[in-house]
């Protein structure tokens, strides 16, 4: 377990990073459009270089104060860019049309991009444009290990579920799915329910904790399809053996795609290196959604992101452009750029946090065998786990007295926790899931925040007081 001034040590870096990362991207701009300022309006160029230089002098003074280690300041920072994030993205999109020119007699229509747009290429941003281009470019440099980069595509959407519309437009259009379709049964629900509609007469449910069924229902059905999530979210949290199930697949006797949810595991699980180089009929996309770990606790945008390798996957840009999924350029712009190492430390706090937590709960309960709960279902990974009750207590508002009381216990200790949906946050959220999504059974979940290990031992105790306090 870290000390806490190891956890402060992390978060003030996390921080210098994105202060950093949004200056250097203000920086890019600057140059973009006095490279083409005569192509910008006059009142615009000014009040966009205004405002960027304004903005660069506010982080560098953040930048400076964070060196003080106050608490507070650290608050009002990570405040400062979250209520910021899609301020910068507007800005640096600020000159830009949706379909800039490619060519012009007196004056350009495409602000800082003149001189970078091409005809019928990146001439309508719903298509592709470069904000995307250089997000995608740095996704793949630093979050998908493959020895050789090029062959794998990658393409930002404008949300993880757009990212999945996309490959199922992909794997329908192009009649991917010819055989049977296999789809864990604890598959995103939102996924799962487009999945049970478009493949429903071939639809075989195999259960992601089960590996040997898995391979059974493998090689008894050859499926064409299989839909798995790295990191299950569902009552029962389970990581599938994923890396045997991809090495197994290497030997399909006839085209086999695996699609991939990794938004549980982000850069936590890499299976390309298990495919990459090898004659194989195994197809792997893989996809995530981007509002939860990759933007820090800020949230302010939607987006997604797909890679994929072998066969004729590159034609997922098509069909990204042809669904009209394609993130937009605020978003975009709004986004930090990717970078491994910082991310790598939050996935490890939020694991840790998460696993104290689930472990102290998980104890407390086994000690108390009379109690409401049956257990802690978290399998060592992630960044959340979910409250196991007695059959009698399995109702809705017996969720919700549980969810009322632990916010209640937590205000006693000082602590804030919310209730909301989402995971990969700053701060812890307690959230009735699956509310409203029939069939799909509610369940209680902990999504766990960055907090140091002060806070979370506050929070720990919290939790037991509610767990003492519910019947």
């Amino acid at each position: 377990m870290n000390t806490l001034g190891e956890d402060i040590r992390q978060t003030l870096d996390e921080l210098k990073y994105l202060l950093g990362d949004a200056d250097r991207r203000l920086q890019t701009f600057l140059c973009d459009i006095a490279k083409n300022k005569r192509h910008i309006h006059t009142h615009s160029y000014a009040e966009s270089r205004a405002m960027a230089l304004g903005y660069r002098q506010e982080i560098a003074l953040l930048t400076k104060r964070l060196s003080s280690r106050d608490e507070s300041v650290t608050r009002d920072t990570q405040e400062y860019l979250r209520t910021h994030q899609t301020l910068f993205g507007a800005l640096i999109t600020m000159t830009d049309w949706q379909s800039p020119s490619y060519t012009h007699t007196l004056a350009s229509q495409a602000g800082r991009e003149t001189g970078r747009i091409y005809a019928t290429m990146n001439d309508y941003k719903r298509d592709q444009h470069w904000d995307a281009y250089r997000y995608e470019q740095a996704f793949l440099k630093e979050n998908i290990d493959v020895l050789i980069k090029f062959p794998v595509h990658v393409h930002a959407t404008s949300s993880g579920m757009a990212a999945f519309t996309t490959i199922l437009l992909f794997l329908l259009g192009e009649k991917k799915a010819t055989g049977k379709v296999l789809c864990g049964t604890s598959v995103y629900f939102e996924n799962k329910a487009l999945i049970t509609q478009l493949f429903a007469d071939q639809l075989i449910i195999v259960d992601e904790s089960d590996t040997k069924k898995i391979i059974k229902s493998i090689d008894t059905y050859h499926p064409s399809v299989i839909f798995l999530d790295s990191l299950t979210n569902t009552p029962d949290v389970v990581v599938p053996d994923l890396s045997r199930v991809i090495r197994h697949l290497l030997s399909a006797k006839k085209e086999t795609h695996l699609v991939i949810d990794n938004t549980g595991l982000s850069i936590r699980f890499q299976p390309f290196p298990i495919l990459f180089g090898r004659r194989t009929n195994l197809r792997l996309i893989q996809f995530e959604s981007l509002n939860k770990y990759h933007q820090f606790g800020m949230d302010r945008v939607t987006g997604g992101i797909i890679a994929a390798l072998g066969g004729d996957t590159g034609k997922l840009f098509d069909y990204r452009a042809h669904a009209g999924t394609n993130i937009t350029d605020v978003g975009a712009a709004s986004l930090p750029t990717p970078n491994r190492s910082i991310l790598a430390k939050r996935l490890t706090r939020h694991s840790r946090n998460a696993a104290f937590l689930a472990r102290a709960l998980k104890t407390w309960i086994h000690e108390h065998p009379n109690s409401p709960f049956t257990g802690i279902s978290f399998p060592g990974v992630g960044s959340y786990f979910t409250i196991k009750f007695k059959k009698r207590y399995n109702t809705i508002p017996s969720y919700r007295r549980f969810v009322k009381l632990s916010l209640a216990a937590a205000k006693r200790y000082n602590i804030n926790v919310v209730s909301g949906t989402s995971f990969g946050l700053n701060t812890t959220r307690i959230y009735l899931t699956a509310l409203r999504s029939k069939p799909n059974t509610p369940f209680v979940r902990i999504a766990v925040g960055t907090e140091h290990i002060h806070a979370l031992q506050s929070l720990r105790d919290a939790l037991i007081e509610t767990l003492k306090r519910f019947r």
